[in-house]
């Protein structure tokens, strides 16, 4: 490398450092001494595994962090070989990149967060079905109003035995069967992978049931896609709004009625 050479690439805005047959530096840009806390013609001469720890940490393959004034920044390390077995390294500050894909997946998870629909089914998800029933809780406590919820916990039952669905086509053909059998002023939310959760405004318990019973009754009818021959098992958690109830205690009860279901 002439000396011409070693001037222009001294204006690159990344680190670069030459290295000899045997692994010894030959030559380090300005750029690169700065990252490494050192001067070049103390780099000079050196085998690379002979400096010290943070710097090998620095020229490994893998990128790494490293500080500068206090700083913390990302680096990425690239080689480049030659015929002779000379290598040119490529040593670059790739902290923006990080930062900026840092920012983007935080955004990413803020607009998840937000999110009111569950994107399979197009219903509620739980964040918003959790809304709406807040809501109704404190219409029940300011009004004495009814109020029932129902967890629905689907699984499939054919000469096999029982297992949870399989693909999304059943998560949809299930979550539509619910949904054709609910009043218009009755909502219903995917609580979780195979759970939906029921909201009955104005239902006393003997309704609620009511209903159970007939969804129960009619669900032979539904056939789930890549699954002709099993059915659906839907067990069911009731729990009915009284004086003093919250959501935690609500939903506590509908679980503990689940449970019992499924021992029985």
């Amino acid at each position: 490398m002439t000396e011409i050479d070693k001037t222009l690439l001294q204006h690159l805005p990344f680190g670069l450092m030459l290295l000899d047959q045997e692994g010894q530096i030959q030559w380090a840009s300005e750029a690169l001494c700065r990252m490494l806390g050192e001067q070049n013609d103390k780099l000079t001469g050196k085998a690379v595994d002979d400096l010290p720890e943070p710097m090998r940490r620095m020229l490994a393959t893998e990128p790494r962090i490293y500080g500068v004034d206090g700083d913390l920044h990302w680096i990425s390390r690239e080689a480049f070989s030659n015929p002779q077995g000379e290598q040119l390294l490529v040593v670059s500050d790739v902290s923006s990149q990080e930062q900026l894909a840092a920012e983007n997946a935080r955004l990413h998870q803020q607009v998840e967060d937000l999110k009111l629909t569950d994107d399979l089914t197009g219903m509620p998800n739980k964040r918003a079905i959790s809304q709406s029933l807040e809501l109704h809780i404190s219409r029940s406590r300011r009004y004495q109003n009814p109020l029932s919820i129902v967890l629905v916990l689907v699984d499939l039952a054919d000469a096999d035995g029982i297992e949870p669905l399989s693909n999304e086509p059943q998560i949809l053909s299930v979550s539509r069967y619910l949904r054709d059998r609910l009043r218009w002023v009755d909502q219903i939310g995917r609580w979780d992978d195979k759970v939906f959760l029921l909201v009955l405004p104005e239902t006393e318990e003997t309704d609620a049931r009511a209903l159970l019973d007939k969804i129960a009754a009619e669900q032979h009818s539904l056939i789930l896609p890549d699954k002709e021959s099993a059915r659906p098992r839907l067990s069911f958690g009731l729990a009915c709004w009284s004086k003093g109830d919250d959501m935690r205690t609500l939903m506590r009860s509908a679980l503990q009625d689940l449970q019992g279901s499924l021992v029985h």
